[in-house]
């Protein structure tokens, strides 16, 4: 039965909700405006000020009033040397690349944060009295009343130094044309600085305020400011409509958690922002107009003595080594972690790497596959063939789906796949029936396979590791051959000519919305694959091994390994996965700090990656007449590129 007679409890607490989103979204939108990206980073600082107030006024007993005057210049330190010596950095290579460098920058954040504090959750006592008010009928958390008086003042500040300063002039120039800003006298350095040390500074008081509502955890600022990133591109960075929205979706958060399902509360924002992208792409910001910056190794060719067909056979007895020779068994797990890895590495590379279009969606389709797959095998069957048809199948037809919504919002592939990955991760803890919830999906079966001419062989990982170690190095090896032929078909032709110049491409009658789609879904069929092999595996499934960061460590693999290619996913997930498993024993977040921190500097400095690397490198010492620098076109790719840049 519902308790209407709360229901003012219910409206009071959304009005918290969203003055707590609000905080967050004012300083997301004012980054947007001088950047136009999506600062996720600005998270970490709210877990950071969190953390600061429970050091300062929980365990050092210093007074709670006083503590955001350490708080503020410090997040607002930390904000302002992200935009001028990261961020700037990545954005004279384009929108995609500075918007995972904010990504790398939350997760760096959040993980050295937890490396210092632990994951246990802390908790800190408001300073408050009496911590619990009656208004008429209703009962509210004090601090929570706190939270809101801050909020509306805050917003207030920042609407005047917007409308009555001359920053606040000059922001909104360089918002509309920064340019012509420059020319009337604007220094667009010093707006930007102060844009970020203002941004960072709510984002720490926002941390610091409501950290005694609740638990304190390294990760609490994600979800939060990825809401706050939705807030403020429907709200287009105005500061009266970023409240405005911020206090609708809290109420809608609170009225849906209390009268209908909890956990889908969360989906509001995000599914409010697909729907207005699809009226009005341009709320995701400026078009990706570079998704990939080719560098010189891009344009080396090693030609090798020793014919292509050799080359293969060659690599495929490299593969079957650990099988034929006697090793420790954690070596054959390390193989198929990196196989199944390589595998949603590759069908992202399809996507980035040959068409141009960078996706955080992929991790999301990798779990998809990995729960089609184990459900099919938990209720029908657990043979291979059902297991992998069945992953790839779903996977496929729900990214030709996701496919034909983002060819709707233009070039946002980066932002538009990374609303999608969170719509599906929180759809895979609510949808319990298929995924076990927030409690997981234990006992996946272990996969048969059938001979004709003999009986079944159960491919149990953890008896048999080099059988199964067998079977994803056979799938990467096909899949790889099959990439290879479509690369190499009119299809992959003309993905390559839409990467490099979709207008040409359109003008010579390639359907490129068509292609888009088609490639999108190949993607993901190919992720579902790998989902599926991983599902029986680990044996375990959870909704958080599928999340945005699993999406993300693909695209960083991907990067750092090198794109357009066939190693490059391969070396990329060995790399990453290798120099993880020597860093785990120190930290089990270490590998995240440091592997962020590569793709920062392979977004900056090393846009080749490692193949890009070992290619200028044998370049330089192979005889000549096994290498093709190609140096007229890297020539005429750098001059187009610095035109564009400039």
């Amino acid at each position: 039965m519902i308790a209407w007679s709360v229901l003012p409890e219910f409206l009071l607490d959304g009005v918290f909700l969203g003055s707590y989103y609000g905080l967050l979204a004012l300083g997301v939108a004012l980054i947007f405006g001088v950047l136009e990206i999506g600062d996720v980073a600005q998270g970490g600082l709210f877990t950071v000020g969190a953390y600061l107030a429970y050091s300062l006024a929980g365990e050092s007993g210093f007074n709670y009033f006083i503590a955001p005057l350490l708080v503020i210049p410090l997040t607002a330190g930390l904000s302002l040397a992200f935009g001028l010596l990261i961020y700037r950095r990545l954005r004279r290579h384009g929108i995609a690349p500075t918007f995972l460098g904010a990504v790398s920058l939350l997760l760096i954040v959040q993980s050295i944060v937890a490396m210092g504090y632990g994951e246990r959750a802390k908790t800190l006592s408001s300073p408050l009295s009496p911590t619990v008010l009656k208004l008429g009928t209703v009962s509210i958390y004090s601090h929570k009343l706190l939270v809101i008086f801050s909020a509306v003042l805050l917003a207030l500040l920042v609407w005047y130094l917007l409308r009555k300063t001359r920053w606040g002039k000059a922001i909104r120039a360089i918002s509309q044309n920064r340019e012509v800003a420059s020319l009337s006298g604007v220094n667009p350095l010093r707006t930007t600085g102060i844009a970020f040390a203002l941004s960072g500074a709510l984002a720490g008081f926002a941390g610091f305020i409501t950290a005694p509502v609740y638990t304190i955890t390294p990760f609490a600022g994600r979800l939060t400011v990825l809401k706050a990133f939705a807030i403020s591109r429907i709200a287009m960075g105005s500061v009266p409509a970023v409240l405005g929205l911020s206090l609708l979706v809290g109420l809608a958060e609170s009225l849906t958690s209390a009268y209908f399902l909890g956990e889908l509360s969360n989906l509001i924002p995000f599914l409010l922002l697909i729907a207005v992208t699809l009226v009005h792409p341009g709320v995701l910001g400026p078009e990706e107009r570079h998704s990939i910056r080719r560098a010189w190794g891009s344009f080396i060719r090693i030609e090798s003595p020793i014919k292509a067909r050799y080359l293969w056979v060659l690599a495929a007895g490299v593969l079957i080594i650990p099988v034929l020779v006697s090793l420790p068994s954690y070596f054959l797990h390390l193989g198929i972690v990196i196989g199944t890895t390589a595998i949603g590495v590759s069908s992202l590379d399809l996507l980035y790497g040959c068409a141009g279009l960078p996706s955080l969606a992929q991790g999301a389709f990798f779990g998809i596959g990995a729960y089609t797959s184990a459900v099919l095998t938990m209720n029908i069957s657990n043979s291979v063939f059902l297991a992998l048809a069945g992953g790839a199948a779903v996977a496929g037809m729900i990214g030709l789906l996701v496919g034909l919504i983002g060819i709707r919002t233009g070039r946002h592939w980066t932002s538009f796949t990374f609303i999608s990955t969170i719509i599906f991760t929180i759809s895979f803890i609510n949808f319990e029936v298929f995924t076990g919830g927030p409690s997981g999906l234990s006992g996946v079966p272990h996969l048969s396979l059938g001979i004709p001419v003999t009986n079944r062989i159960l491919l149990n990982p953890f008896l048999n590791k080099k059988a199964y170690y067998l079977l994803v190095v056979l799938v990467l090896f096909c899949l790889l051959g099959l990439k290879r032929l479509a690369v190499k078909s009119w299809f992959g032709r003309s993905i390559k000519a839409i990467r490099e110049d979709e207008g040409l491409a359109r003008s010579v009658g390639i359907p490129s919305g068509r292609y888009k789609v088609a490639v999108f879904g190949l993607s993901a069929a190919v992720a579902g694959i790998g989902g599926s092999l991983y599902a029986h595996y680990v044996t375990y499934l959870h909704p958080d091994l599928f999340n945005f960061v699993k999406s993300f460590r693909f695209l960083m693999m991907n990067r750092i390994g090198g794109l357009g290619n066939l190693i490059g996913p391969v070396l990329g997930s060995g790399f990453v996965r290798i120099i993880e498993e020597f860093t785990r024993p120190l930290s089990s977040y270490l590998g995240q700090v440091i592997f962020s921190g590569i793709l920062i500097l392979t977004l900056i400095y090393f846009p080749g990656g490692v193949v890009g690397f070992l290619k200028k490198l044998l370049g330089r010492f192979l005889p000549e007449k096994f290498v093709n620098t190609g140096e007229d076109m890297a020539v005429m790719e750098s001059s187009r590129l610095e035109d564009m840049d400039e």
